[in-house]
């Protein structure tokens, strides 16, 4: 009986901790237009995504672009890959380069890495290495679970 009590209180607690994308994105939304530049990254990750909101793009950078402005260094990394792989927007590999490079300015291992891929790469123009090795995958926020 006593395990029973246990295991029952043990799942109740998980329940506590579940993550709800709709609540996370109405919690992350609420502080990023508070100024919050963590919550605005998470916000544009959620966008970008589709996760608890319908996916729009056109917000998600809206977001990625307030954090950016407070000097969040996953923010530009973002914006770098939605200008280097032309999926919603025209290519502009010079401006994906600037944000590559704000974000490895600002401590981004992702972006340093990435960077330092293009400039070993025996390409002369660090953009045509950008071409041919676009684009990382964008980053997110804790609350996304990868499989």
């Amino acid at each position: 009986m006593k395990r029973i009590t246990l295991l029952g209180l043990f799942l109740a607690s998980l329940q506590l901790f579940a993550v709800n994308a709709k609540d996370d994105f109405v919690y992350d939304l609420s502080l990023a237009t508070q100024g919050i530049s963590v919550s605005q990254f998470n916000t544009g990750v959620n966008y970008s995504i589709g996760r608890g909101i319908q996916k729009d793009i056109e917000k998600a950078v809206y977001w990625y672009q307030r954090a950016n402005e407070q000097g969040h260094s996953k923010a530009p990394f973002n914006i770098a890959i939605f200008y280097a792989d032309g999926i919603y927007t025209e290519p502009d590999y010079k401006l994906a380069l600037e944000y590559f490079l704000v974000a490895e300015a600002r401590g981004n291992l992702n972006a340093k890495k990435f960077l330092n891929k293009l400039r070993e790469s025996s390409d002369s123009e660090i953009e045509n290495a950008l071409l041919k090795y676009c684009c990382p995958d964008p980053l997110s926020h804790s609350m996304i679970v990868k499989n």
